[in-house]
């Protein structure tokens, strides 16, 4: 429009300034709209993934849970095993008493039982504590009695009961008599 057309419609300068900032201005509301549902559904979005993530922690602990109580009920299920092979041979052993009761035969066989429980319990990693000779120690002895003898006082001169170590740990503290 000419400056002349402009003043026969009866709208002025201003007018035309402030319709064109009114399409301009519903051009960016449409566009900030847009922008806006683009930003829910991306927020929609990561609130889904989110709670799935979440789920799937949960699930994840309680299996590791289970698996865990599960292990600790089964752990002792191979020695349980190694455990009923000596048993079923001590039960052979009785038997073979009562159909031959001669006395070195059955020494022979409880030599037999009794080196087949050290191996197991040498593969389940536990290990007799040597004491007799030993300068007594509190961690791995226990002192039952202290006796006079020519032996350096501290020394262990008799082995009462066996210690036993597994792994590291001490299980069992030997009980010893001790020299004054």
């Amino acid at each position: 429009m000419t400056d002349s057309e402009i003043e026969e419609s009866g709208v002025s300068e201003v007018d035309l300034a402030e319709g064109a900032d009114e399409d301009t201005g519903a051009e960016s509301l449409q566009t900030l709209k847009e922008r806006l549902t683009e930003c829910k559904e991306k927020a929609d979005s990561h609130f889904d993934r989110l709670q799935r993530l979440q789920a799937d922690f949960a699930n994840y602990k309680k299996r590791t849970a289970k698996e865990t109580i599960e292990s600790i009920e089964y752990a002792n299920e191979s020695l349980i095993l190694s455990i009923l092979d000596v048993v079923d041979n001590l039960e052979r052993a009785l038997d073979s008493i009562q159909r031959d009761p001669d006395v070195d035969h059955i020494k022979k066989g409880i030599e037999m039982i009794l080196r087949q429980f050290h191996d197991v319990l040498k593969k389940e990693e536990v290990f007799p504590i040597e004491s007799v000779g030993e300068i007594f120690d509190p961690h791995l002895h226990e002192t039952i009695a202290r006796v006079k003898c020519d032996s350096e006082s501290g020394t262990i001169v008799e082995e009462l009961q066996r210690g036993y170590r597994f792994k590291s740990k001490v299980i069992r503290p030997c009980m010893v008599k001790v020299a004054e």
